[in-house]
């Protein structure tokens, strides 16, 4: 009978320590999707909102000859790292902050440069997080994208600031317009 017990425990020793190794593996390997588990509905418009909503500037930076992405968040509520979703911008986080700290957005950088598995290091580059009010244009937010609750008639900017510049100054393009929310 001791023996069975002795089995059955160490069975489930060994279950436990695969089941570790598979997560692990699949976390150095981008095969496990952080995201946030609060649903967003996609809704939103090409360009800056011309009607209530979040506006979202994603600015590839000096680093690559990508296009800035420009949408509208129609009717949002929500916080500054659901805009993506709302919006339907592909964003990663990183394993250690899988929401509000953006690693990779839109497959930029790609993989090969950044693995998303911890902080990027400054000589890897890494994504600037910017709000724009009509009031005080853009400006560094003092809180991360999930924490903060994005506010109708601004804009959520994110900026890549790559490999050796300089971040002091850099802000994301373009100014977006923005609309007066009642309320």
């Amino acid at each position: 009978m001791r023996s069975r017990a002795r089995l059955i425990v160490l069975s489930a020793l060994i279950l436990l320590v695969v089941a570790g190794s598979v997560l692990s593996w699949a976390l150095e390997n981008n095969v496990v999707e952080t995201t946030s588990s609060k649903q967003v509905e996609v809704n939103y418009s090409e360009g800056s909102c011309q009607q209530t909503g979040v506006t979202i500037v994603v600015d590839f930076g000096a680093s690559t000859d990508r296009d800035p992405i420009l949408r509208c968040a129609t009717e949002f509520a929500g916080t500054g790292w659901e805009v993506f979703q709302a919006t339907a911008i592909d964003v990663s986080g990183t394993s250690q902050y899988p929401v509000g700290f953006a690693c990779r957005i839109e497959n930029f950088p790609t993989s090969a440069e950044q693995n998303c598995m911890d902080t990027p290091k400054y000589s890897e580059g890494s994504w600037g997080y910017f709000v724009y009010t009509e009031e005080s244009g853009w400006q560094v937010s003092q809180v991360g994208s999930a924490a903060r609750d994005a506010k109708c008639g601004s804009a959520e900017g994110w900026l890549f600031i790559g490999p050796g510049q300089q971040d002091a100054g850099l802000l994301p393009k373009p100014i977006p317009e923005t609309v007066t929310c009642d309320g």
